[in-house]
């Protein structure tokens, strides 16, 4: 290539960002996307309102790095990142009759005799907000979430 085909060549250039820069439209194709937009689809009905759930399993499932994901749920949907709240306190009454029907199943079980054992230790279930993947839910709108999800 000699010199004016080279300035030739970088003065088209030049002229075509100019003549495109004012327009909203993008001239120029970027990378393709990792995701399609059929994998998207999937990806937003497999993440809306459910907690738990990694981005790296995700990644592994859809054969793209983790961090593809969390680009792709933060620029391409509208899916948000949601904190877990706590379940609101019951109120006295409420806990009166939770106790009641607790203790009628209790007093019916040794009617039917049936042994009772009492323990004095703390168990934890590996479902609730106490696991560190489980305190975040992903959401479009926390609205349509249902309570197990957002509490």
């Amino acid at each position: 290539m000699t010199r004016d085909e080279r300035e030739a060549l970088s003065q088209r250039i030049c002229d075509f960002y100019i003549d495109f820069s004012n327009n909203s439209v993008k001239a120029t194709s970027g990378r393709p996307y990792k995701i399609s937009d059929e994998q998207l689809d999937g990806l937003v009905k497999s993440v809306n309102n459910r907690c738990g759930l990694s981005q790296r399993k995700l990644g592994r499932r859809f054969w793209v790095h983790h961090s593809t994901i969390a680009r792709t749920l933060r620029k391409r949907t509208s899916v948000v990142i949601r904190k877990r709240r706590k379940a609101p306190k019951m109120n006295s009454k409420g806990q009166e009759n939770r106790a009641r029907k607790n203790c009628g199943k209790m007093y019916r079980k040794l009617l039917s005799g049936c042994d009772v054992i009492l323990d004095d230790e703390k168990y934890s279930k590996l479902s609730g907000n106490n696991v560190g993947g489980n305190a975040f839910f992903d959401s479009t709108n926390p609205v349509t979430s249902s309570a197990n999800i957002e509490f």
